[in-house]
This record gives C-alpha cells, sequence and structure tokens, in this order.
C-alpha cells in the first residue's frame, strides 16, 4: 500500500511538471491565490471552510514556490469564484505592461482627459477619441464622441452599440424614429438599422459610445 501511495505521489508530481512547467509560472500561481483572497477580504479560515482544506495548507500552499495539485487548485479557484484557467494566464511584473488589461489615465476632471488626446474626425462626420488603442484583440470598441449640431452622416453597420450621454442633449433619430437622450441617459441599439445623432443646446454633447462589432451570417 505504502508502495502504491509512493508511486502515486510521483505520478502526481510529474503531471505537475508538466502543467506547470516551470518555478515561475508556479510562484505565480500561489501569489495569485493569496492576492485574490486578500482582495476579497476572505480570511484562510474562510477559504478553508470552503474547499474542506486546512488553514495551515493554504498558507503553505501561498507562501510556497510550488503551485498546488491541479485538483487543489480547482477547489480553490472555486471558493475565489474565478475560472482555474485564470492562474495559468501570463502574468507581468509591470502592471501598466499587462497584456490583460488597458488603462488610460489623465487628470481629474473629465473635459482635461477628453482633450488630452486630439480629436479625428471620422467617415460620418462626427468627432471622437478612441480609448484603449493598447488593447490587443478586443471585442469592443470604445469611444468618446462629440456629434455636431447638424445630423452626421447616417450610420449603418453590423453589430451592436451602446450609448451613454456624458455630458449636454443629443437627438438620435433611429430608422424612422427620434429620441432625445440627456446626461445620465443611455441607449443600447443594434447598427443593422440606419442611425444618426446632433447634439441640441448651446454646447455639443459627449457621449461614450462602445461598439461591439461581426458580422451576420
Amino acid at each position: 500500500m505504502n508502495e502504491f501511495i509512493l508511486v502515486d505521489k510521483k505520478f502526481h508530481n510529474i503531471i505537475n511538471r508538466m502543467v506547470y512547467g516551470d518555478r515561475t509560472l508556479d510562484r505565480n500561481i500561489t501569489n495569485k491565490i493569496k492576492v485574490i483572497r486578500q482582495n476579497q477580504d476572505i480570511t484562510l479560515k474562510s477559504l478553508a471552510e470552503k474547499t474542506g482544506l486546512t488553514e495551515g495548507y493554504l498558507s503553505k500552499i501561498e507562501n510556497s514556490e510550488n503551485a498546488p495539485p491541479i485538483s487543489t487548485l480547482r477547489r480553490i479557484a472555486m471558493a475565489l469564484g474565478f475560472d482555474v484557467s485564470y492562474f495559468f494566464l501570463p502574468d507581468s511584473d509591470d502592471r501598466n505592461k499587462n497584456p490583460n488589461i488597458e488603462i488610460d489615465r489623465a487628470g481629474n476632471d473629465a473635459d482635461e482627459r477628453f482633450s488630452a488626446r486630439p480629436l479625428e474626425e471620422n467617415d460620418y462626420g462626427y468627432e471622437y477619441k478612441p480609448l484603449a488603442l493598447g488593447k490587443k484583440g478586443k471585442n469592443m470598441e470604445p469611444y468618446i464622441l462629440l456629434p455636431d449640431f447638424e445630423p452626421g452622416g447616417v450610420v449603418q453597420t453590423n453589430g451592436e452599440y451602446f450609448m451613454y450621454v456624458l455630458k449636454g442633449s443629443v437627438d438620435f433619430f433611429y430608422g424612422a424614429d427620434k429620441y432625445n437622450f440627456s446626461i445620465g441617459e443611455s441607449a443600447y441599439f443594434d447598427g443593422h438599422i440606419p442611425f444618426q445623432a446632433k447634439s441640441v443646446g448651446k454646447e455639443k454633447a459627449k457621449l461614450l459610445v462602445i461598439i461591439y462589432p461581426y458580422t451576420r451570417s
């Protein structure tokens, strides 16, 4: 029986090495467990209750250079509300270079943030500023958009749109319908219906627009 357990442990260690690969990944995994737990204000005692593991074993994992067995990692991931695959994503010592997140920073004032990057004019005549330019492989396209006081060109594309009014008021023409939106109001709509917008009032409206592009089959 003891010989079987010894062989089983050796086989388990081989599988772990095949999955984890190197010590750097091991340490990233154990560090993520500790950071996520602390960020969620979960105590070792609470995590132990959720996983069925002991506090001492969990503490040992968090401070170890070796990642736990896959089965144990699954239990911990489930207790923390994360998919186990997250622990295997590449990490970066420089959070500003983390490929999984793109951060735009500037002053506290919204107008200063808006003027931090020059406005461009798209094919439809709307002034806009693209956001998250450095994020690779993104599925959504976020913009800050300033409609003119005259309706811009008619837009009709595949995809879904979300529009949120940050400042001012805007008339929104969607097919044969007309809507007015003011600060704090929003709309989620399909892009295959022709649409256009114009600012209403003394100053141009400012919109947050998020596009999810796709091709209809």
